[in-house]
């Protein structure tokens, strides 16, 4: 479903529907600083849920590799930089 801006995302609630937001946080820690990510899901209806719930059992592994292959990236460019 296209979703035009930020503010139809927040308000867009039609049924069958998992609403998806990731982020990347950066903070200074010691003599260099830390980088984490997070994903939130939010389900538009019961049956949404399930059926994020039965892909989320298939892809789950593969998503965490995946992200953490994009941490290990940011390391790898930040202490190469350093």
């Amino acid at each position: 479903m296209p979703v035009t801006d930020a503010g139809h995302f927040l308000v867009f609630d039609e049924p069958g529907y998992a609403k998806a937001a990731m982020d990347f946080r950066v903070w200074a820690e010691g003599d260099g600083c830390r980088v984490a990510t997070e994903t939130r899901v939010l389900c538009t209806s019961l049956e949404a849920e399930r059926a994020f719930k039965r892909y989320w059992l298939v892809v789950r592994w593969g998503s965490g590799t995946i992200r953490r292959g994009w941490l290990q990236a940011i390391r790898r460019r930040a202490l190469r930089r350093a």
